[in-house]
């Protein structure tokens, strides 16, 4: 019974409870950057992206509140894709924890534990006709030329 009490305690102390974090841009589904933090549990998702990136050098324009470029990503107008006539994306960059996106801007959302996955994404939110649809769809499942050109 010590023998599996001590393996237990072993096998605890060296699993290492971080955060885990990704930089996912516009082409792939691979990260650009990814890693891990001892994070305060007590600082919103958008403090804690501004340490990691600060931490990795990691070039951003933005706040807690919301990231208009990550990576040097293109931002305003240059973040805009004309489909066709009548359809257009527009990009900025979406985050999601734990596998799920969250309505609140990172400055509102708290991670619930280190054991949490939290993802930067570039993504898009498309307009048809006049009609906005769903937003902060994955950039890299449509992989516009405009980002990704060889």
């Amino acid at each position: 019974m010590k023998k599996s009490i001590i393996i237990l305690v072993s096998l605890f102390s060296l699993h290492s409870f971080a955060l885990n974090w990704k930089v996912v841009g516009p082409c792939s589904a691979k990260p650009l950057y990814k890693g891990s933090i001892e994070a305060d549990l007590n600082k919103t998702l958008g403090e804690i992206s501004t340490q990691v990136f600060d931490a990795n050098q990691i070039p951003y324009v933005g706040v807690p509140q919301g990231f208009n470029s990550i990576n040097n990503s293109p931002m305003g107008l240059d973040a805009i894709e004309v489909v066709s006539d009548t359809e257009l994306r527009a990009y900025g960059w979406c985050y999601s924890l734990n596998g799920a996106r969250p309505s609140q801007a990172p400055s509102e959302v708290k991670p619930l534990s280190q054991d949490d996955t939290l993802v930067w994404y570039y993504g898009y939110v498309t307009n048809k006709n006049n009609q906005w649809g769903e937003s902060c769809e994955p950039g890299y499942r449509v992989k516009a030329a405009q980002f990704c050109q060889k």
